[in-house]
């Protein structure tokens, strides 16, 4: 059998959202890693991107001994407490071959800033789970995932996470990551699970109407691990908690933008938000907007569009909303010829999804 997992895009929150309980707003998209499962006499895991790596596993007195590359480790760490999970429920456990594919790279190898890790992390635990015939609830696999995914990354709000198991458009609070620590040495203990997270909040937004995304990329990775690092070291200053009020303001007037089709509302939210992140930028001496990212949001916000960067910054994408009248070729030329590239994406939302917002 095979599962799709799709990347995800920020549109709203970041940086801010790696605190307790501060909102963002993430979209899934259309791009996908895929995971193909089947019956086999030994464990083993690889993924096409990598075709030199590989994990192997073998069960020795009901645990699970894993030989990892260091190249998949937030693999490994899915595998890991997907079979702590099952453990603790007593369910059975078979062998299997598990194969990644993704769509979440450029051609060249590059990664395009989609969250790739959080979906091979959410692909792996989705796909044990497939193959095992155990259905669990969107929250559930989200908690799996995100552990596994904090376990090795150490940092980040798991909003990405969240988005590849929801998909759609999402209103995300993260959870408080430092209660972890207070509940267990190891965060691949599948105790966790069934705990309630404080302070997480996820919430399926209805998908807007009217409302195009258009996705520029600038060819720059980003490396949003270490550009949280350094965003952390300046959580004591007021100034950052000023920040932290004037994004959680910005993303409420996105959200609200949004559940009502105002785009006056999502306009001026996302600009809001821009403002308040190129302030953190100026006191954290993080370049948060690139000057390719710069000309991508002057392009498309000249041109009609709400604009600003996605993610982290320093690099990767960035992305405008446009309504019908704006002149969406105009906007992808004028990218184009400034050096960005534009990215065939669209918002995705999960058949099964569909289903649960219809019950």
């Amino acid at each position: 059998m095979q599962i799709k997992v799709p990347g995800k895009l920020y549109i709203g929150g970041e940086y801010a959202v790696v605190e307790p309980g501060q909102s963002a707003i993430l979209v899934a998209i259309d791009k996908f890693v895929f995971a193909d499962i089947n019956p086999s006499a030994v464990g083993e895991i690889r993924s096409t991107q990598l075709p030199d790596a590989v994990i192997n596993w073998t069960r020795v007195n009901d645990q699970l001994m894993i030989q990892v590359d260091s190249n998949l480790e937030f693999i490994a760490a899915a595998l890991q407490i997907t079979f702590n999970y099952f453990k603790k429920h007593a369910w059975p456990f078979e062998d299997f071959s598990l194969v990644i594919d993704s769509q979440l790279d450029h051609t060249n190898g590059l990664k395009l800033g989609l969250g790739s890790s959080a979906a091979v992390t959410v692909a792996v635990v989705k796909a044990i789970l497939a193959f095992h015939h155990r259905s669990l609830q969107a929250l559930e696999i989200y908690k799996l995932a995100a552990l596994a995914h904090f376990q090795v990354q150490g940092n980040g709000s798991l909003g990405d996470i969240a988005t590849s198991v929801y998909t759609g458009w999402i209103s995300y609070n993260s959870p408080d990551r430092t209660w972890f620590s207070t509940q267990t040495d190891d965060l691949l203990d599948a105790s966790l699970v069934d705990a309630e997270w404080p302070e997480l909040n996820i919430q399926s937004i209805p998908t807007p109407t009217n409302l195009e995304l258009l996705v520029g990329w600038t060819g720059s990775p980003a490396k949003t691990k270490n550009l949280l690092k350094k965003a952390a070291s300046y959580t004591d200053d007021s100034t950052y908690r000023d920040f932290l009020a004037g994004s959680n303001a910005a993303v409420s007037m996105l959200l609200n933008g949004l559940l009502t089709n105002e785009f006056g509302d999502i306009q001026r939210g996302i600009a809001l938000n821009r403002e308040f992140l190129l302030t953190l930028s100026t006191q954290t001496d993080i370049e948060i907007e690139t000057p390719l990212l710069r000309t991508l949001v002057e392009i498309a916000t000249n041109m009609g569009g709400a604009a600003k960067t996605s993610g982290a910054g320093f690099g990767d994408n960035g992305f405008t909303l446009i309504t019908p009248e704006a002149n969406r070729e105009q906007i992808i030329d004028s990218w184009q010829a400034a050096g960005i590239t534009p990215l065939s994406l669209q918002p995705y939302i999960s058949p099964a999804s569909l289903l649960e917002s219809e019950e």
